[in-house]
């Protein structure tokens, strides 16, 4: 035995100590040619099977009863994965094609060895990712490639796009140098370089018509690239893609962003360059947004919105991806509704704001993945009153949280059905207030109050002090790491709900009502991902708020490997582009969106991936209870 194993991936990368101590429980099992290893139905046999030698065809069921093969298995393939993390029954049969021998690994001894040595946990996450990126390739196929084309704009790296050779100039050069070479070279912007070629600064057009022209500063003929660049300018590397460029402008607002590389300037890449490369949108929406003065002008914004976001999905951008990039353009809707209510309010004799205070929005808008307009998840935060004007400050806001609510609606995002917004005076409080709330929560962790903080510890701030938001959530993430408990009850809460599949693999949608035949993707598969992750995030003391960020985090702080993380992020990603593709689909027939989907209506494909997904979700639940003690 133990020299079998030295020679089987990935016990071959095991010590020796380690197979000896496991070669006792593991056995070797040979399947003569045609021979069933075990049947479609059947109950899990608790044993992980590794190809050894031979052949093994996977075959499923039709509906007459006929079996169909639909892969096969080679040395060192495994099989049997699904159940053995699920403990259900065989959702396919497996067959012996050739004399085969397989490995039997106990599911005790499999446990052990994943939890204790991290490149035996790689090998099978890189190989469940593996699988999940065939399937969802091959979904991506069957829907774009042979219907739309292959192009994937947002794929395109900024080498492929960026101009070059880049105009530069030194922080001596005078504004009357710099006017020349805009002017001979007919481009738009010069970029400032130091010593060595790094760059340092940005003059564009903009900024000798602003800064010189328009302004009656005497001298200005002499000022320097150095009195006048935009400092700190938006730096990329070669290597990145059209969507970072693409994020970055509409997060910093300018239209160039220089592409260097160990701090040489390789080219630059301008809102034109984009919008060759792509009918841009996001830019445009934002420059209407700015400019919005009433909620209506703020309507012609949002239908450039739901351009961009069917431009990403045309454009294969990912559910990451598309995320941040709509997340920020809500994020400045939002703020132009706030400084609208600000203004309504002060011209209703209100006054302006008594105190600082901060805009948050939670749930799927605080994890950056709302990009279909969905229902409203937002709070508000604001200094402490001083004595006596508890009720007034309390009036204000209320007043504010009104408004940009109202506004909301009238934009398409739903009211929530639970009130969590800032027009409650539950979810608008001052900063003492929210403390004691967040207090009462952890005190007694249970029902409703479980309920609270998972939409609440999801929040992040949009609008207004920052700073009030960041000491919140601070101060809620000491109490955390000493009070584990609530860790637990929240671990317990969100394994007490059930991966969506049954003892035949089957996904188990609504038996009755509306949506009967359907499945919620957001309440039934999303939502496993989210929880279990958050709550590694709390016991870490990750400050990110994305399902995404917090991976990343968790694999620098080692509680989670990088081909676990890989793993659990592909299927996530996969199944938010799903409800996304399907939400878009609705809108296109003139439907509301919906979180529901039908598996039936589904091609094999995406059942597949669909399914993948609810196996990672079981490997990602089993993690959590292995580590919350579930």
């Amino acid at each position: 035995m133990l020299t079998l194993l030295k020679e089987t991936p990935p016990f071959s990368e095991l010590t020796e100590a380690v197979l000896k101590e496991c070669a006792g429980d593991f056995r070797v099992r040979l399947y003569p040619r045609g021979s069933y290893i075990f049947r479609q139905g059947e109950p899990s046999r608790e044993v992980f099977f590794v190809v050894v030698s031979g052949l093994v065809e996977i075959l499923l069921a039709t509906d007459t009863g006929e079996e169909k093969a639909v892969s096969l298995r080679r040395p060192p393939d495994f099989f049997g994965e699904t159940v053995f993390f699920s403990n259900e029954a065989y959702p396919a049969s497996t067959r012996a094609v050739e004399d085969t021998r397989c490995l039997l690994v106990p599911r005790g001894c499999f446990e052990k060895l994943m939890a204790t040595d991290p490149r035996f946990a790689g090998y099978f996450s890189r190989m469940l990712a593996e699988r999940m990126r065939h399937l969802w390739d091959g979904v991506i196929r069957e829907q774009f490639v042979l219907g739309q084309g292959a192009e994937r704009p947002f794929r395109k790296r900024l080498y492929e796009i960026m101009s070059t050779p880049v105009v530069t100039c030194r922080e001596s050069d005078t504004v009357t140098d710099i006017a020349r070479l805009i002017s001979e070279k007919q481009i738009s912007s010069v970029i400032v370089i130091d010593q060595s070629g790094g760059p340092l600064g940005i003059v564009t057009e903009k900024d000798l018509v602003k800064k010189i022209l328009a302004a009656e500063h005497p001298g200005r003929n002499r000022l320097t690239a150095g009195e006048i660049m935009g400092p700190d300018p938006v730096i990329l590397p070669p290597a990145a893609l059209f969507q970072e460029a693409l994020l970055a402008m509409v997060q910093r607002q300018c239209k160039h962003v220089i592409v260097a590389d160990h701090r040489l300037v390789r080219g630059i890449v301008t809102l034109a360059d984009l919008v060759r490369t792509q009918n841009v949108d996001a830019l445009s929406a934002l420059t209407a947004i700015e400019r919005a003065r009433d909620p209506d002008a703020l309507k012609a914004a949002m239908r450039q919105i739901d351009r961009v976001v069917l431009g990403l999905v045309a454009g294969q951008a990912t559910a990451a991806e598309t995320g941040v990039l709509v997340s920020e353009l809500y994020d400045q809707l939002v703020k132009r509704l706030i400084f609208i209510a600000e203004e309504e309010l002060y011209a209703e004799g209100k006054g302006y704001a008594p105190c600082g205070y901060c805009w948050l929005t939670m749930g799927s808008g605080g994890r950056r993945e709302q990009v279909i307009r969905t229902d409203q998840d937002n709070a508000l935060v604001y200094e402490d009153p001083p004595p006596g004007k508890e009720a007034a400050f309390q009036e204000y806001f209320l007043a504010l949280g009104g408004k940009v609510v109202a506004g909301l609606v009238e934009l398409g995002f739903a009211p929530c059905p639970g009130k969590v917004m800032a027009n409650n005076a539950e979810w608008c409080k001052s900063y003492r207030e929210w403390l004691g709330t967040v207090r009462s929560w952890v005190r007694e962790p249970q029902g409703d109050q479980l309920r609270k903080m998972t939409i609440f510890f999801d929040f992040r701030p949009v609008c207004g002090l920052f700073a009030l938001a960041e000491k919140l959530r601070e101060t809620i993430l000491h109490w955390l790491s000493g009070e584990q408990v609530v860790l637990h009850f929240l671990a317990r809460d969100a394994l007490a709900k059930k991966i969506p599949l049954n003892p035949l693999r089957q996904v188990v949608t609504e038996k009755s009502g509306p949506h009967k035949d359907e499945l919620d993707i957001k309440r039934s598969v999303l939502i496993h991902f989210v929880d279990c992750i958050r709550l590694f995030a709390l016991r870490e003391g990750v400050t990110a708020t994305s399902t995404f960020d917090r991976l990343r985090e968790l694999v620098k702080l080692d509680v989670f490997g990088e081909d676990d993380a890989e793993t659990f992020r592909l299927a996530y990603d996969n199944m938010l582009m799903m409800r996304l593709r399907d939400s878009l689909q609705r809108l296109s027939q003139g439907w509301n969106p919906s979180n529901y989907v039908n598996p039936r209506r589904m091609s094999r494909r995406e059942l597949n991936a669909l399914r993948e997904a609810l196996v990672v979700a079981s490997r990602l639940q089993y993690l959590t209870g292995m580590s919350f003690r579930v």
